[in-house]
């Protein structure tokens, strides 16, 4: 067996998992300004944030019974959300950002000049870029330059590096794994807890906790507490919160301290369950309202000590760029759970914009 410091470093490496892909480079495109660092944060950073918020939905349910009171059970879980192509990259155009450039630009006391923006191949067509979850099928470059109003003189020219994302490091979905655990209370309630303790693993941190509680309100139909109806049905609530963080060097392009990215993720679940009543093999299916809120944050000290476009002197930014994601709706789990005395096993898929499979092992005292 795995000796459970171990277990919880390998939980922190999966969790930190996008936030330390991010980071290569990525404070450089502040060289670009603060709005157009910002616009391209969103695109890029979006994703991840939706689609930890559907995984952390995910897996809190593997039957419809719960517990008998003072029964216990622990499961050792692990997610895996598949995001559609369509939010693995996103359409850059170098015109918008162009004119986002140009704008800031000219509310500076810089001397008049003209910015241009080009890919580092030097074309200005709109192109597919990597988010967090995808892969650029080339090293990627923006470059941007600022001639002088009159001359045309160039004056200034930055080369920003684009990050890759999940998909250059060969992941096709945002992995997670975590400790979950239950105690039935009696009158039906089974109360759930899922967990991994703050963990630093190099310069990334991570920690996840949960809690929910699951009514099995066919309780309330059986005559007697003998009898077995053939399906159960239950309600259920949950909520998750993860916190990341990753600590980085400074940029090529900008110098500072304290230099972090910093993602919170709350995740709430309500969910109808059905299951079957037998001794061995079950199958369970649920109907989930799901909402998922991120704030993903670039703090520290930002310094412009060389010249850029947007910074021709030394200029200093704190905590630049907040990204936050808000989504809703309803998902769709089908399961199946094998029970073999007090050793169990599941596995399910959960049906959505992100799909996630997840599979557990369990142990019932």
């Amino acid at each position: 067996m795995i000796g459970m410091k171990k277990f919880f470093l390998l939980l922190s490496v999966l969790l930190g998992s996008i936030i330390t892909t991010a980071q290569d480079g990525f404070s450089d495109i502040l060289a670009a300004g603060v709005e157009a660092g910002e616009r391209y944060s969103n695109s890029y950073m979006a994703p991840a944030g939706e689609a930890l918020s559907f995984n952390l939905s995910s897996g809190w349910y593997d039957d419809a019974r719960v517990l008998k009171p003072g029964k216990f059970k622990i499961q050792v879980k692990a997610h895996g959300t598949f995001a559609p192509d369509s939010k693995k990259n996103f359409l850059l155009d170098p015109a918008e950002y162009e004119a986002i450039i140009q704008d800031s630009y000219d509310n500076t006391n810089n001397p008049p000049a003209n910015i241009e923006v080009s890919f580092g191949d030097g074309s200005t067509a709109p192109r597919s870029i990597a988010t967090a979850l995808g892969e650029n099928a080339m090293e990627q470059q923006l470059i941007i330059r600022s001639r002088e109003a009159t001359s045309g003189i160039l004056l200034q020219e930055d080369v920003i590096n684009l990050p890759n994302g999940l998909g250059n490091e060969g992941l096709d979905l945002v992995p997670t794994a975590f400790l979950q655990a239950g105690v039935g209370l009696g009158a039906g309630l089974e109360l759930k807890a899922r967990l991994v303790p703050k963990i630093t693993f190099e310069e990334a941190e991570t920690s996840l906790y949960g809690v929910g509680l699951q009514w099995e309100f066919t309780k309330l139909l059986q005559p007697s507490d003998d009898s077995t109806l053939p399906i159960a049905a239950s309600f259920l609530a949950g909520y998750t919160r993860l916190d990341a963080s990753y600590d980085f060097e400074d940029g090529v392009v900008v110098d500072g301290a304290n230099q972090s990215i910093e993602t919170q993720i709350s995740s709430l679940n309500l969910s109808a369950i059905v299951s079957t009543n037998y001794k061995v093999l079950n199958f369970y299916g649920g109907l989930n309202y799901y909402r998922g809120t991120t704030q993903t944050d670039l703090l520290g000290t930002y310094t412009f000590a060389s010249n850029t476009v947007i910074f021709p002197i030394a200029a200093t930014v704190e905590d630049p760029i907040s990204v936050d994601t808000d989504i809703n709706g309803f998902l769709g789990t089908a399961g199946v759970k094998l029970t073999l005395g007090a050793f169990n096993i599941n596995a399910d898929y959960t049906f959505g914009e992100y799909s996630t499979a997840t599979a557990s092992i369990f142990f019932r005292i």
